[in-house]
């Protein structure tokens, strides 16, 4: 598969990303760049921070339209229950393989407190060349994690409009909190 795809230079995605979403959303360009491309290696690297048992989220750019990530997986790391906060959200796997969970909200408000969640489907073997593409309610709410058998994993994460915020739920006590989102490094932490 990674011979078919085109090997993308890490500023033209940025400025093919940001032109898609200047004005209105162009959703299936922007799939179909992440699904036919993949990011240059090398200038991917100074991105990619793995830590055990973790995920970190490394800031490639951001402006007042899009916001784009790496997420560098190790053993063992997922994310949180969570939600977008009614953004645009695309998650392709650059390395290894991931697992998303999908939910549904199907008791409580849209904001913290009381919310019961209904699991919808797993979606195994999420790799190279299959974008996850998420917008509004319906679903919004889903985890992601390293699919087991590998070490490390990484993805990248666009996200248009950029968000400070998102929910994260407590399936057990069915429970929902908001919970500000931070970059482990930026640019200037690089």
């Amino acid at each position: 598969m990674l011979a078919a795809m085109a090997i993308i230079r890490l500023h033209e995605f940025v400025e093919s990303v940001t032109r898609f979403v200047s004005g209105d959303i162009a959703t299936e360009q922007i799939t179909k760049l992440l699904t036919e491309g993949r990011l240059n290696d090398e200038e991917l690297a100074p991105f990619l921070h793995f830590q055990d048992a973790r995920y970190t989220r490394s800031l490639i750019h951001r402006n007042d339209n899009v916001e784009i990530l790496a997420l560098s997986w190790s053993r063992g790391s997922t994310t949180p229950i969570h939600d977008h906060d009614g953004q645009y959200c695309w998650m392709v796997a650059h390395i290894g393989t991931f697992v998303i969970d999908d939910y549904r909200q199907i008791s409580g408000q849209r904001l913290a407190g009381e919310a019961t969640l209904e699991h919808l489907a797993t979606t195994p073997n999420v790799t190279l060349g299959m974008p996850d593409f998420r917008y509004g309610d319906q679903n919004d709410i889903h985890r992601v994690a390293i699919a087991p058998e590998h070490d490390r994993a990484v993805s990248i994460h666009v996200y248009a409009k950029p968000f400070v915020s998102c929910r994260i739920f407590d399936e057990v006590n069915k429970r929902a909190a908001v919970m500000p989102l931070r970059y482990d490094f930026t640019p200037s932490t690089f």
